[in-house]
């Protein structure tokens, strides 16, 4: 009979658990977002402590945000890219910012009915690496604010050479931004853990992702290419590497297109 009792807290601690009503907003709007957008707009979508201002955003974006996935990871019916919202939502006094994920969980489920399961896929993806002799990377001085995120300036010039300048950034944040040049998700696997100031340069090739890494089949000489990110990458110790690897992936089962009342 002794051992019944640590079964019983559990029981006890679980049907808690369960009767806890999760976080959700106190307040939310959703609405289908306006054409986007007039010449000098821009809508951008920000992320408070205890609110979100998402602007002309798909529900795949959300579903994203919500369970901390990219969204080449989400998949599911059209509706969930080709539609387009504004939501704001605010939460009560004192919520972190780590709290609002399960709050979006919570509104795509009541307000779009949203349905869905994971499971695992293999993707097309690039791997970030350290080359074979080493990265040649110089590490970024100490930031006043310890929390600053990486800075990725784009620009091109005249004759149509690309720049890239990186400051302050982990290798996380460059395989984030490196999928807008190679066309496929970038994983990181270069094991680098420090912040790096350095400058990559790339072709208008590259900014459409048309471009295969050299050494691989189907490849581009880069001659024909002149300025690559991929040779870019190379000389300053780095190199993406072509593979298929299995990453948790969402479905989509149903979701409906038009969020209930607000």
């Amino acid at each position: 009979m002794p051992r019944s009792v640590p079964v019983l807290a559990l029981l006890a601690s679980l049907a808690i658990a369960f009767a806890q009503p999760k976080p959700s907003f106190e307040v939310a709007s959703v609405k289908t977002a306006a054409p986007c957008c007039a010449e000098g707009q821009w809508r951008e979508s920000k992320a408070f402590d205890d609110r979100i201002d998402f602007r002309y955003v798909t529900l795949r974006y959300c579903i994203a945000f919500a369970y901390g996935l990219k969204e080449y990871q989400i998949s599911g019916p059209p509706a969930i890219t080709e539609l387009r919202y504004d939501i704001v939502a605010k939460a009560a006094e004192g919520t972190k910012h780590d709290q609002l994920p399960a709050m979006m969980q919570a509104l795509l489920a009541d307000r779009f009915k949203l349905e869905l399961h994971r499971e695992q896929k293999e993707f097309s993806v690039y791997t970030l690496l350290a080359g074979k002799r080493g990265p040649k990377l110089k590490e970024s001085p100490a930031m006043t604010d310890p929390n600053a995120g990486g800075t990725f300036g784009i620009s091109m010039s005249g004759a149509g050479v690309g720049r890239i300048e990186v400051r302050h950034a982990d290798m996380q944040a460059l395989a984030n931004t490196l999928p807008r040049f190679v066309g496929r998700p970038v994983v990181n696997r270069t094991n680098l853990e420090g912040r790096y100031d350095f400058d990559l340069e790339f072709s208008p090739e590259d900014m459409r992702g048309m471009p295969a890494p050299p050494n691989q089949p189907g490849a581009v000489p880069t001659a024909e290419l002149g300025v690559s990110i991929f040779t870019s990458l190379q000389r300053v110790g780095l190199k993406l590497e072509s593979q298929k690897q299995p990453l948790d992936a969402i479905v989509v089962d149903k979701v409906e297109k038009v969020a209930s009342e607000n």
